[in-house]
């Protein structure tokens, strides 16, 4: 019975938070005069998504500060991962990647743009080399930007495996790494399912790696070494919650 209820609470807040993304572009667009106010629409959509399955988000660790250049990089299991992420990131980063499947919603790309999130093109190797090249360009000059590790929702209880984009673009600007955990998405709603149950999402930023000296060669040797951290630490939080 109970994981019937579950699955209905997790269903109608899946339900509603689709429904309600045309709105909140459209009103983006029409309204939204800065980022800040953008960003601000945005979390709060996703701030009720999670209130309607019941889950709180709790963050600890040390942020990249604002105008040091950085790629964030971080593990995404469940979609209550996204939510999490789209309810508190937007303070701690410059910056977004995300799939370009977002840009179907309706005045999809022009939230984007106010909201400076990057549209990942899936498949298009030209038109992603273009989006590494501009978003190096902006690290460089002090943006801190977020990139998905796994570049997916893994449907694990754990960490998947990382992809090489976001050391490539951290070693092409020669800033810093910074590895981000999100513990608990898996837990509260496991992918694919909608069922949600009452839980927490623990996000933890860690220390920044150096990529000073690193070559493109290094890349899969440093997304391996992300991944790791990321890893090692997702182990540590399940051992605090008392999952272990």
């Amino acid at each position: 019975m109970k994981s019937i209820v579950q699955t209905i609470r997790g269903g109608m807040a899946s339900a509603l938070w689709l429904m309600g993304a045309p709105f909140v572009t459209t009103w983006a667009t029409f309204t939204a005069q800065t980022r800040e106010s953008t960003c601000a629409l945005v979390s709060a959509h996703f701030r009720r998504f999670l209130r309607r399955c019941r889950i709180d988000v709790k963050i600890d660790g040390t942020p990249p500060p604002k105008g040091t250049g950085a790629i964030v990089c971080y593990n995404e299991s469940s979609f209550a991962d996204v939510a999490a992420f789209g309810m508190i990131m937007w303070d701690y980063v410059d910056r977004v990647a995300a799939a370009d499947l977002y840009a179907f919603l309706p005045f999809g790309r022009s939230l984007a743009r106010k909201a400076q999130i990057e549209m990942v093109p899936r498949g298009n190797r030209n038109g992603t080399d273009e989006l590494i090249d501009r978003i190096v360009g902006k690290v460089q000059g002090g943006d801190r930007m977020a990139w998905g590790g796994e570049g997916h929702l893994v449907g694990i209880d754990g960490v998947g495996h990382f992809k090489r984009g976001a050391c490539i673009i951290a070693i092409r600007a020669q800033v810093p790494i910074v590895p981000v955990t999100y513990y608990g998405g898996h837990k509260a709603m496991p992918f694919p399912t909608v069922r949600a149950r009452p839980g927490t999402i623990h996000v933890r930023f860690g220390t920044p790696i150096s990529t000073v000296g690193l070559t493109e060669d290094d890349a899969r040797d440093l997304a391996d070494k992300v991944q790791a951290i990321v890893s090692q630490t997702y182990e540590d939080m399940r051992i605090e919650a008392g999952d272990a």
